[in-house]
């Protein structure tokens, strides 16, 4: 198998709005808004979507959907998508990134956000 990011913003809004766990739930329309001044990428395992990438001042954040999550990643992969992250928040319930971040070098910060250790 084969995963590659591609630059696609508009398939990877669409993946990264259907791979988050909404909280409370927005119209796609807002989400769209939301996100208007990052970038965005898509995570694309053998010609299938499967997650979305999305980066603005240093921040990385990751959404997966459900079903390529926990087997989606390979550590290449995963350095190469943090190669410019300098901090992220990890969302409830996937507690199990903490661990990941930090044999990659980060560290949680007291704000609740991990970020990379100088």
């Amino acid at each position: 198998m084969t995963t590659e990011i591609v630059n696609n913003r508009d398939i990877g809004l669409l993946i990264g709005y259907a791979a988050t766990d909404w909280a409370q739930p927005i119209k796609y329309e807002d989400y769209v808004s939301i996100a208007a001044d990052w970038q965005v990428s898509v995570l694309i395992r053998d010609a299938e979507p499967i997650g979305a990438i999305f980066k603005r001042d240093g921040e990385t954040h990751v959404s997966i959907l459900p079903q390529w999550r926990r087997r989606w990643a390979t550590k290449g992969l995963v350095k190469e998508i943090l190669s410019d992250m300098r901090y992220t928040k990890v969302a409830d319930g996937h507690d199990f990134m903490y661990g990941v971040l930090e044999r990659l070098g980060f560290r949680r910060q007291p704000d609740g956000t991990v970020a990379r250790e100088s």
